[in-house]
């Protein structure tokens, strides 16, 4: 997908959820990362646990969630944790994002690796 058709995905509401919408973007600007989409246990339906980590599942820079029990979880928003939330920022969570307010993020971390390099 073009970077172009990314931008479209994250504009398209609610057809489309907002972590399928950051996968989408990541994917177009070429942003390694890992999804684990795990299906809930019967005795517990509702712990399902949808998560993309940058780059990985053992390195983990970043990643945003949309699960039981995240903030935003009701609202179909998602919680993001690690390089995004500001060092400043009292939580360690922040949460009840879109999918294009974690790309806003996304774009400065990228921004803050290039001027360390």
């Amino acid at each position: 997908m073009t970077k172009e058709g990314a931008l479209k995905a994250l504009q398209k509401g609610k057809t489309m959820d907002e972590l399928t919408k950051l996968e989408i973007w990541l994917r177009s600007h070429h942003i390694p990362y890992e999804r684990i989409d795990e299906n809930p246990p019967e005795w517990a339906p509702r712990l399902d646990r949808h998560q993309i980590c940058v780059p990985s599942k053992k390195i983990k820079k970043w990643d945003a969630i949309c699960h039981f029990g995240s903030y935003g979880y009701e609202e179909g928003l998602l919680e993001i944790y690690g390089e995004l939330v500001a060092e400043d920022d009292d939580d360690s969570v922040v949460g009840y994002l879109t999918a294009a307010d974690v790309v806003k993020r996304v774009e400065a971390w990228l921004e803050r690796g290039k001027k360390n390099d």
